[in-house]
């Protein structure tokens, strides 16, 4: 690729500065030209959880159906929280799976992170297989209405199939889970 007709960032301002997230405008140019201005979402970060546990060699999964006031719309998802101020992710974790389905892991996987819609927006999404699940409650956030739900492995599947399950996150989280990791805890657990 020709370093020299690189799109590149040239000027950003904040125009709104929000507790999680912030507003600013890019000045995007190419061979010193201004080609174009993009609104981006600047976001402090977030993590989800795959919270399972296995009986009789059986997958479970633990799930969360709440109100989203963005979308209007009840979503059944992940446990799955933003991350408080240089806060650590795995103590984002544990404290969200606390809130959201009065749980606690003894066993926590770290996966790797992906960007939710990095053409407008630098969220990362931290993402966590958690096992060996323990009751522990924590007091949930104010605005969030929660009915927790546990489901089989097959269950997780139709609903992905037959559009219940719509949220991108619970999704690919578990797609990974899935294809990289379920196999393994199958065989440590048989």
């Amino acid at each position: 690729m020709d370093k020299n007709n690189l799109i590149e960032r040239s000027s950003s301002q904040i125009i709104h500065n929000g507790d999680y997230i912030n507003l600013r405008k890019d000045s995007l140019t190419k061979n010193g030209n201004v080609i174009a201005e993009r609104d981006v979402v600047e976001h402090v970060g977030s993590i989800v959880a795959v919270p399972y546990e296995i009986i009789n060699s059986e997958i479970y999964f633990y799930l969360v159906k709440q109100w989203r006031n963005p979308v209007e719309e009840w979503l059944i998802e992940f446990p799955a929280g933003t991350l408080n101020e240089n806060e650590d992710h795995e103590l984002a974790l544990i404290r969200e799976l606390q809130e959201e389905i009065g749980m606690i892991p003894k066993s926590i996987n770290y996966w790797s992170y992906f960007y939710v819609a990095p053409g407008w927006c630098d969220e990362k999404i931290h993402c966590y297989f958690a096992g060996n699940l323990e009751k522990s409650e924590l007091e949930g956030d104010i605005d969030e209405q929660i009915e927790v739900l546990k489901i089989t492995y097959d269950e997780m599947v139709d609903k992905i199939k037959n559009s219940e399950i719509i949220d991108l996150k619970t999704i690919s989280a578990f797609n990974v889970f899935d294809n990289h990791f379920k196999n393994d805890l199958l065989e440590f657990n048989n």
